[in-house]
């Protein structure tokens, strides 16, 4: 399955999950009748919405999910949790969830076109793991000065406790791996990993 490169907003409103707060067209399947569509869904069809939400909420290709999927079941603890956290340490949605950016999109924008360093070295790659302790910064100070991230940084946007990020000097410090009580509660990692099973 190749990367999607579509309207993200549809797809998320398509799979049911909750769109971002500046906009305001509710969580029914998009189109005008959207809301009259709504139809139960087999168990297979349950498995696959919440790996499509997984998909669209992170940014994963088909495959590297499947990847991180195999990854996440070889380690100790619940695989479907496991999943999520290694979603969550993403280089470009730490980025995101800082509020240093406004979407995923230009997160994985900037990182791909080499703006970010973690712990001063070149990173270009979007999926990449952070680990807790680690620091993700700009490699330019005039970025700094982008009328975009200022503009951003006016609205003051909430981080996750997870997550430090220092307003002066720009820089975004993974504290730790996030709780369970602290990761989506719109996504049913019991559901992906029952997917991955048929399939893996």
């Amino acid at each position: 399955m190749s990367k999607y490169l579509g309207p993200v907003l549809k797809k998320l409103r398509a799979v049911g999950l909750p769109l971002p707060r500046f906009r305001n067209k509710g969580n029914n399947p998009p189109g005008q009748h959207g809301a009259k569509r709504k139809r139960r869904k087999s168990s297979y069809g349950l498995q696959l919405q919440e790996k499509q939400k997984v998909i669209y909420s992170y940014g994963w290709r088909d495959k590297q999910l499947k990847n991180e999927y195999v990854k996440a079941k070889s380690e100790s603890g619940d695989t479907g949790v496991n999943l999520l956290v290694g979603s969550e340490s993403r280089l470009d949605n730490l980025i995101f969830k800082s509020g240093l950016v406004n979407t995923l999109g230009f997160a994985r924008q900037l990182v791909s076109y080499k703006h970010f360093l973690v712990d001063g070295k070149k990173v270009n790659i979007p999926s990449y793991k952070i680990e807790p302790g680690q620091v993700i910064s700009l490699k330019k100070e005039k970025m700094k000065e982008n009328k975009i991230i200022k503009s951003i940084l006016e609205q003051n946007r909430k981080f996750p406790p997870y997550i430090a990020f220092d307003k002066q000097k720009l820089t975004v410090t993974y504290l730790r791996y996030p709780t369970v009580e602290e990761l989506s509660k719109d996504i049913e990692p019991s559901l992906i990993v029952e997917w991955y099973n048929r399939k893996v």
